[in-house]
């Protein structure tokens, strides 16, 4: 039977997995393996036991740490998301200013020039 310090390895190893696919930029198997983590960290805690409450701390704080790499990164995304939307706002308003200045005229008359 599996104990609570293997569910934290476990949550360990699928926080890394998840850090390295935000880092990828793969942000729909980041989103999968947090809730996966967040699976394993509630199995880990409902099977603690009061023994082996030191190495759950020691990977408790390892977790800790994970979850502030993920925090960063997260928080990076979404400054360079949130960056990106204001250039293509910045962008749309400018191509905008145009359209109304621009008149439309056909590349060709319709009707056939005799002296060409």
């Amino acid at each position: 039977m599996s104990n609570s310090v293997t569910f934290i390895d476990m949550a360990l190893e699928v926080g890394e997995r998840e850090l390295a696919s935000l880092l990828a930029g793969d942000i729909e198997e980041a989103e999968r393996l947090a809730f996966d983590r967040g699976k394993l960290m509630e199995e880990a805690w409902q099977m603690r036991e009061s023994d082996k409450v030191s190495q759950l701390r020691d990977k408790l704080l390892r977790l800790q740490t994970l979850q502030g790499q993920l925090t960063s990164e997260a928080r990076r995304l979404h400054e360079t998301l949130r960056n990106d939307l204001k250039k293509a706002k910045k962008e749309n308003e400018r191509l905008s200013g145009y359209r109304s200045n621009v008149v439309a005229t056909p590349m060709a008359s319709r009707f056939v020039d005799k002296l060409s």
